[in-house]
């Protein structure tokens, strides 16, 4: 299991701006998180782990939405797991209301549509 970035263009340059403008701090925090699924071997189920309800969003598959949050800031970090079992994140964005912003539901809606055809990198912080 790996953990990849999709490679960064039009559509998933949020992602990649997202991870260049948070805080060291955050970013090492979602990076250990997501090291800690690898060395589990799968997604293991907590509070700070939720799917994006499909329904609502209208959207065939499962992405997943982890919680990640590092004093004032609180990050979403949207992404899908492979028929071959890597983590690939799709789109991240800082946390500032309640509820998903439909924008940002929509991003990774979009982008998880094209991922087949996307290529992916291996993340290493």
């Amino acid at each position: 299991m790996n953990i990849l970035l999709v490679e960064k263009n039009k559509m998933t340059r949020p992602l990649y701006l997202f991870f260049d403008g948070i805080s060291e701090d955050l970013r090492i925090k979602i990076f250990n998180k997501f090291q800690s699924y690898v060395q589990h071997g799968d997604l293991y189920h907590c509070k700070s782990l939720k799917a994006l309800n499909s329904k609502i969003w209208k959207y065939k598959g499962t992405i997943y939405k982890l919680r990640v949050d590092n004093g004032k800031e609180s990050a979403r970090v949207l992404f899908s797991k492979s028929k071959d079992g890597h983590l690939k994140i799709i789109h991240a964005f800082l946390k500032s209301t309640r509820k998903t912003p439909a924008k940002e539901a929509q991003q990774a809606i979009a982008i998880y549509q094209m991922l087949e055809s996307l290529e992916t990198v291996i993340w290493d912080k």
